[in-house]
């Protein structure tokens, strides 16, 4: 019995080894040989890196394998029309996509908000403007005083296709003046241009720049509805707003979620269900969580409602602003 024990256990180990996750004790298995996670950009980006560190996690929760399948090009066009035209809506191939450029899919005519079904967001990394460590501008209001002083004096490095020319654009609708905008081919130029005194401040999503460059920037807006635990001295961008008697600013982010083509649901409610609970547990799974803390980013989790709001919300402010999203 002793042999028969040890010769079991070893083969376990192989087998665990070799990539195999079998299914936790208590867990349905997902009714599809295995899923696939179609991440619509490089190989070795961010999106890419945060799929497969979910990868495993979702695997116990489903019990079967999950892959990643990189199909980029045309900021995301190319992966997700291929999802349109050639996945099963089956529930074996979902897509990790970014927000705001679902929204740029929308506009170039690529796809409509209704062709999908949203599983929900996984990492939600808010707007935030800065300034470098030893700047003068203490807090939102110096550096708004100055823009309506001063005007395109006060410059601005933005990225094409972020978020940053629409939120200037809007600072601009309530306090009558604009800085000037700079653009850059990547964060870290934007950022090297903004401690070399190049530019005076810029609009950089929240995890990202925290990861990269909090030794030598610091927020002093963050776009939130309430003060975030990792900065607590940051105001949020619309406590700034109340004090200054401006109009609120919208709430706009860097988000990553899931979604899958429109049918799905429909068709298969049971594994929709399925899927939308694993996906929620894995994003909660506290050494999911530590890997992702060990590089200053944060896990988060907001169901299928949610998401679908979340994305309609950013949507209308690309709409808006569409003459920056040329994606």
């Amino acid at each position: 019995m002793n042999k028969i024990k040890k010769i079991t256990l070893g083969a376990f180990l192989v087998l665990v080894a070799g990539g195999i996750i079998f299914p936790t004790l208590g867990h349905s298995k997902y009714p599809v040989d295995k899923l696939t996670i179609v991440v619509p950009y490089p190989t070795g980006g961010t999106t890419d890196r945060l799929a497969r560190v979910i990868a495993p996690f979702l695997s116990k929760q489903l019990a079967v394998p999950v892959t990643i399948a990189n199909r980029e090009g045309g900021g995301s066009i190319v992966g997700i029309k291929a999802h349109l035209k050639n996945d099963p809506a089956d529930g074996s191939h979902i897509v990790y996509q970014i927000e705001p450029y679902l929204s740029g899919g929308i506009l170039k005519g690529a796809w409509k908000i209704e062709d999908f079904d949203y599983l929900g967001v996984d990492y939600w990394s808010p707007q935030s403007i800065w300034v470098k460590k030893e700047s003068k501008y203490n807090s939102l209001e110096q550096l708004l005083q100055d823009i309506k002083t001063y005007g395109p004096k006060i410059k601005h490095g933005y990225l094409p296709n972020s978020w940053g020319l629409p939120v200037v654009a809007l600072l601009k609708e309530r306090i009558g003046a604009e800085a000037k905008g700079i653009p850059y081919q990547g964060g870290g130029p934007q950022r090297m241009a903004l401690l070399a005194g190049d530019i005076d401040f810029i609009v950089s999503e929240l995890f990202g720049t925290r990861a990269s460059a909090e030794a030598d920037l610091r927020p002093i807006c963050i776009f939130e509805k309430a003060r975030m635990a990792i900065y607590p001295e940051v105001p949020t961008i619309n406590e700034v707003m109340q004090k200054m008697g401006l109009k609120p600013m919208p709430i706009v982010s860097n988000f990553r979620f899931y979604l899958v083509k429109k049918g799905f649901k429909q068709k298969y409610p049971d594994r929709w269900d399925m899927l939308v609970k694993a996906l929620e547990k894995a994003s909660a799974d506290p050494e999911y969580r530590t890997i992702l803390s060990k590089q200053k980013l944060e896990a988060t989790w907001k169901g299928p409602a949610d998401c679908e709001k979340a994305v309609a919300e950013s949507y209308q402010y690309c709409e808006k602003f569409k003459e920056f999203f040329k994606f």
